[in-house]
């Protein structure tokens, strides 16, 4: 897209989103943005000893990467905030999302 507006007159600099995948016998590891030292990560989705989970990367107000394990779906849907160079906010002014498999508490009565 950068190529053909800038043949029209656009000066959109053509800037793609580093990508990593590997499959590690069960395990896919995607990969989106850059990782610099000092960034913030928060897990956005699923939880780690549960085998799958989706984090995000946030550096200087900005979120610069995403990292999915064993969830392809997710990391992909939250590649665009990358693109995007969407603010860390986007993730620090909700509620972190409670994992997939949150067990229902149990139901107690009154003595």
């Amino acid at each position: 897209m950068a190529a053909a507006g800038n043949l029209l007159g656009d000066a959109t600099p053509f800037a793609p989103v580093p990508y990593f995948w590997t499959d590690q016998y069960d395990v896919k590891i995607q990969a989106y943005g850059i990782f610099p030292p000092g960034a913030d990560p928060l897990i956005v989705d699923g939880a780690p000893s549960d085998g799958h989970f989706t984090a995000a990367y946030g550096h200087h107000g900005i979120v610069v990467g995403v990292l999915g394990w064993n969830s392809p779906r997710q990391t992909r849907t939250l590649r665009r905030l990358v693109v995007e160079r969407a603010p860390w906010t986007a993730f620090t002014a909700t509620p972190t999302p409670t994992p997939r498999h949150t067990p229902t508490p149990a139901l107690h009565s009154a003595p």
